[in-house]
């Protein structure tokens, strides 16, 4: 095992074009981390094709087991339309049984800071999760049951995370959602589509497991969006207000037609299209043929 951290991803056929506009980032800054995949469903027959030309590969750890904790949490009050669909957001807890330093991101990301950098930030010294931003609108409702949590949550965001090396098993979370909690989960969970958000930071915030901010000592941005003085330098890192951006998040369909928003998301995606080109032509054509599909 390397001393660099796994990256996980969560990604299916729908999400090809955002996987691969992220393996593209990755590749281009030059990371030697192992990369893996968390089949969100069984759509993954062009997914599995796109990782593996990337050295990528699928981790199916305990799926089955998250699956049924999630329709047991859910089931009785459903987060979103559609459901059970929506479940497989669910399954990223499955990066937290990898026997290593690990870091978990949505695929609607791309990469934009060189690996040393970002793989010190994402290093746990610790035992638990550390998370890189806050998102306080997606955990929970204001409501009465929930002003405990509310009062001491890190109102972590699920989609940029990293966890320590030591592994955590998913039949512990099973067993602390007992009738009980699954109960007090569902009188204080955010609504409104929000899934896993809300089930992460109950997590941390009824002491399962610990977090910490990963950028507490101001050595990157908190910046993971498109902003107006965002600066995008030869190397293709990118910088705001003097410090290094570790990566930004396809937010809003107002950020995606922005100009500078466009050229980083179209260059990773013809840097990804080109690298399936050089390295598997029958794949690239049938990956290419369902991205475009869906422009």
């Amino acid at each position: 095992m390397t001393d660099e951290p796994a990256i996980f991803f969560l990604a299916n056929d729908r999400v090809l074009e955002n996987s691969l506009r992220l393996l593209a980032s990755i590749k281009f800054h030059g990371f030697s981390n192992k990369i893996y995949y968390i089949p969100f469903n069984d759509e993954i027959n062009l997914t599995e094709k796109a990782f593996s030309s990337y050295g990528g590969e699928c981790y199916d750890a305990d799926l089955e087991y998250i699956d049924g904790l999630a329709r047991r949490i859910f089931d009785a009050d459903p987060p979103a339309n559609p459901y059970p669909y929506c479940l497989g957001k669910v399954r990223k807890l499955s990066f937290l049984t990898y026997p290593g330093q690990a870091i978990y991101l949505d695929a609607d990301c791309v990469v934009t800071s060189k690996p040393e950098l970002f793989n010190e930030i994402f290093n746990l010294s610790v035992p638990g999760i550390g998370y890189l931003n806050t998102s306080p609108d997606g955990v929970y409702e204001d409501v009465p049951e929930a002003a405990e949590l509310r009062g001491r949550s890190t109102y972590l965001t699920s989609g940029m995370m990293a966890k320590s090396a030591g592994t955590i098993h998913i039949s512990d979370i099973g067993r602390l959602f007992d009738e009980a909690n699954t109960a007090r989960y569902q009188a204080v969970r955010r609504r409104s589509g929000y899934v896993d958000q809300p089930l992460w930071n109950f997590l941390v915030d009824v002491g399962f497991i610990p977090a910490s901010d990963l950028l507490a000592d101001g050595r990157a941005s908190r910046v993971t969006s498109v902003v107006t003085d965002l600066t995008l330098a030869a190397d293709g890192s990118v910088s705001v207000g003097n410090l290094p951006v570790l990566l930004l998040h396809m937010a809003g369909p107002a950020l995606k037609k922005t100009s500078r928003y466009r050229f980083l998301l179209d260059g990773m995606l013809a840097a990804g299209l080109r690298h399936l080109a050089n390295e598997r032509e029958t794949d690239f054509a049938a990956i290419s043929q369902s991205i475009f599909a869906r422009q």
